[in-house]
């Protein structure tokens, strides 16, 4: 799949011209780059901390290496396979249960999904000039974030039921079953993490961070933008974020190279921007990112002594474990655990 989102995002482009927009592009911005990117990190610490509260308190100092560990592993390792590492560093650190902390994960996503649709439609709605049919779009991605929002808030409070109901309709899907009963299992075990939920003082300051993380994305990409000389307002950069943030769901390499370069073109050809300076911008986008990302996650990896070989194997074990568990296990007992 990259290799084709490489091919599309290069085809046709005139590279003299990528190379003259790199030749004007003002790289004075890569310190505040940097610096967004580092507190849009600190941030997204600040709310894992306040999802894993009901396990333990935390500081955000104590989560933030494992975090920094895991998205550096999503830079290098392929299958998103970072997210299991961080969990098994934490888990293997303070000794907690590796299923309990990773459904906080399956909840920071859901939380990532909420905001990225809400800035999305924001975007959608606010930009003027944008085709009728992306009105009708922003009309269905605000729906779909109502809707998220309202069957998270079911399956805090009514956890037991929203599982067996979840059960209930998966049986009556042309799904394997398998599939069915792995997705079961982790609704189940889910609400573990979700307990974060019940508490109001936590629930807030997990929108706020929320909120405030996927501002900071668009700042973010706002910032690369404006180096190239590619005028956007900030209203138009959330667009961008929205396409590339549900770009890189889709299975690919280590980084996201290739797929972030055609989510850029596919959204920046909205405003008219080359496909020249929409590929320039991605680069300078990913690599002001990557480099960083990953020099900091490998520097704790040393500082705990550890290895990434040994991490991304045990990380790897632990998640055909679960697996196994969930397909030896039976759905009905796991709906009414």
């Amino acid at each position: 799949m990259t290799i084709v989102c490489l091919v599309v995002a290069l085809w046709g482009i005139k590279f003299d011209q990528v190379k003259a927009s790199f030749s004007r592009a003002n790289y004075a911005t890569l310190p505040i780059f940097i610096a967004c990117t580092f507190l849009f990190y600190w941030v997204k610490a600040i709310r894992w901390k306040c999802l894993l509260q009901p396990m333990r308190e935390f500081r955000t100092k104590e989560v933030f290496p494992p975090l920094m560990i895991g998205f550096m592993g999503n830079n290098v390792l392929p299958a998103h396979l970072g997210e299991f590492v961080r969990v098994y560093v934490l888990g293997q650190q303070y000794r907690l249960s590796k299923t309990a902390v990773f459904s906080t994960v399956v909840l920071e996503r859901i939380w990532d999904v909420i905001a990225i649709l809400l800035f999305f439609s924001i975007g959608l709605v606010l930009v003027p000039g944008l085709p009728e049919n992306f009105k009708t779009a922003s009309i269905f991605v605000a729906s779909a974030t109502v809707i998220t929002i309202l069957l998270l808030v079911a399956y805090v409070i009514w956890t037991e039921h929203f599982v067996r109901s979840a059960n209930w309709l998966l049986d009556r899907l042309p799904l394997p079953e398998t599939l069915r009963i792995v997705f079961v299992k982790m609704l189940d075990s889910g609400a573990i993490g979700f307990t974060s939920m019940r508490s109001a003082k936590l629930t807030f300051w997990i929108v706020i961070t929320s909120i405030h993380q996927w501002f900071l994305a668009g700042v973010i990409v706002y910032i690369a933008l404006q180096s190239f000389d590619i005028q956007v307002t900030i209203l138009e950069a959330f667009i961008v974020v929205g396409v590339t943030a549900f770009g890189v769901t889709i299975p690919s390499t280590p980084g996201f190279f290739g797929v972030i370069q055609l989510c850029f073109w596919l959204s920046l050809r909205l405003f008219d921007v080359s496909k020249e300076d929409a590929f320039a911008a991605s680069v300078y986008y990913q690599i002001s990112q990557y480099i960083p990302v990953t020099l900091l996650g490998l520097y704790y990896l040393n500082r705990f002594g550890l290895r990434l070989g040994d991490i991304e194997k045990r990380a790897t074990e632990q998640e055909e474990m679960n697996m196994m568990e969930s397909t030896q296990k039976n759905p009905s007992d796991q709906a009414t655990s």
